[in-house]
Formats: structure tokens, sequence, C-alpha cells
């Protein structure tokens, strides 16, 4: 386990080394906070914000027909 820093809450906690890759989201196990790798060297993590979502992605889906 790695020690990483919550940006949200600002408290230390134990991550697995696994889920420390690149764009990969996971929570924080004290604030429940989604949060992002964005740098692997040195490690950054940043916190996603839950409403923010690409919605011309869903539209597109929409129209998508099975063959």
């Amino acid at each position: 386990m790695i020690k990483v820093e919550c940006p949200e809450c600002g408290e230390r906690f134990e991550a697995d080394p696994d889920v420390l890759f690149l764009f990969n989201r996971f929570y924080c196990s004290l604030c429940d906070a989604l949060l992002e790798v964005v740098e692997e060297e040195p490690l950054v993590l940043e916190v996603v914000d839950g409403e923010y979502y690409d919605s011309e992605g869903a539209e597109e889906d929409d129209d998508w027909e099975a063959e």
C-alpha cells in the first residue's frame, strides 16, 4: 500500500498501487471524494466533479442503432 494525500480533505490514506495509474479514478477512503490520477511521476491526484460529464456523448449513444 502507498500513502497518498486526498486533495479534497487533505488527509493521508493508503491506496493500492494497482489503482495509481494515469487517468484511473478511485474514491478517498476517508471522505469518499472521487479522485483521478492526472500525473504518475510525481503522483498528482485531482478531485473529479461528479456533476461534470460530457453530455454530447450521451446524445450520440441514443442515435446508435444495432445492426
